[in-house]
């Protein structure tokens, strides 16, 4: 009687190491998937990270997610197994079920209208499912993990997924609002560039309107004082405006007065030139002023041809020569 007893005290003494064997190998497979949930990453590398960590600690074969935007109609955002990627689904009894809010095990898939739905190999793969809601923010999904085993999926492994699903969602729902933090601080960051780039070229207008406006000296008579230095989209602006100016106020002269320039150049003198040309093909004439004796020595000698244009040493000079001819 003794070593019955005995035999029973060590029976139920094995059983229960068994058990809290079994919890503790449990609560370190939680552990662990939780920590792999809770890695950095974005919502796609997230994702992946849960339907994985999820089969591997539920001990199904593959996993995956079907998200539900609109309707019925699903599409697979995860898959560990690359033929269950390319799977189409429509929600049914099943699965509306499922994104109800609870865990539902299925021990043989072809007894759902779902997976009827599904190819014949993909259904030879797969014996039985689980299906999990997984919400994080405005998705609404299903986690579906599969085995080929009919009936492989029972209520521990429902239990399990229930305790694991909470955080998995958590984890979804930082990556996204993470990703949408860094989507916000970058339209942000490009917007305040372009902001930048439209007051930089609108500051570059008015400086290149202040450095070349152009004047009404007399009746018909233009003079454009040039200030600074002259490269060729300086040259092009100043053309457009002063063709525009010359038509729209029937000049008939031109004064370029180029006294303020920092340093007349042989390239700076063939872009006036062909100021020049443009005005005169206007009907109007074109002078040039303020040009000294060491800026005409050095357009000498590298041989800038000048014969083309009227020049005059002072703006005082080329309105004088101007003006009767304006009167008259």
């Amino acid at each position: 009687m003794e070593d019955e007893a005995a035999r029973e005290t060590i029976a139920e003494l094995e059983r229960a190491r068994e058990e809290e064997r079994a919890l503790r190998l449990e609560a370190e497979g939680l552990a662990e998937a939780l920590l792999l949930f809770t890695e950095p990453g974005t919502f796609v590398e997230t994702l992946a990270r849960v339907v994985g960590a999820t089969a591997q600690r539920l001990g199904a074969a593959a996993g995956l997610v079907i998200a539900f935007d609109e309707g019925a109609v699903g599409r697979v955002l995860a898959a560990t197994d690359p033929g269950l990627s390319a799977t189409a689904w429509e929600a049914g009894p099943a699965f509306t079920r499922a994104l109800g809010g609870r865990p539902v095990a299925s021990f043989d898939v072809r007894q759902l209208v779902e997976w009827q739905r599904q190819p014949e190999p993909i259904l030879k793969r797969c014996g039985s499912a689980l299906h999990a809601p997984l919400q994080a923010g405005a998705l609404r999904a299903l986690l579906v993990l599969v085995h080929p085993a009919r009936a492989f999926f029972d209520a521990g492994h429902v239990s399990l997924a229930r305790r694991l699903l909470p955080a998995a969602s958590q984890a979804l729902a930082r990556a996204s609002a993470e990703e949408e933090l860094a989507r916000a601080r970058e339209l942000a960051h490009a917007r305040e560039l372009t902001e930048k780039l439209t007051l930089i070229e609108h500051q570059r207008a008015a400086m290149r309107a202040l450095s070349m406006p152009i004047l009404e000296v007399w009746s018909r008579v233009l003079c454009v004082p040039v200030i600074g230095s002259v490269d060729e989209e300086r040259c092009a602006h100043l053309m457009e405006r002063l063709l525009a100016a010359v038509t729209a106020r029937r000049a008939r002269a031109v004064v370029i007065d180029v006294t303020g320039l920092d340093r007349m150049e042989a390239s700076a003198l063939a872009l006036f030139l062909r100021v020049a040309t443009a005005v005169r093909l206007l009907g109007s004439a074109c002078v040039l002023a303020g040009i000294g004796p060491e800026v005409a020595r050095d357009l000498v000698q590298e041989g800038v041809p000048c014969g083309d244009v009227v020049t005059y040493r002072r703006l005082h000079d080329a309105l004088r020569a101007l003006l009767p001819a304006a009167r008259r």
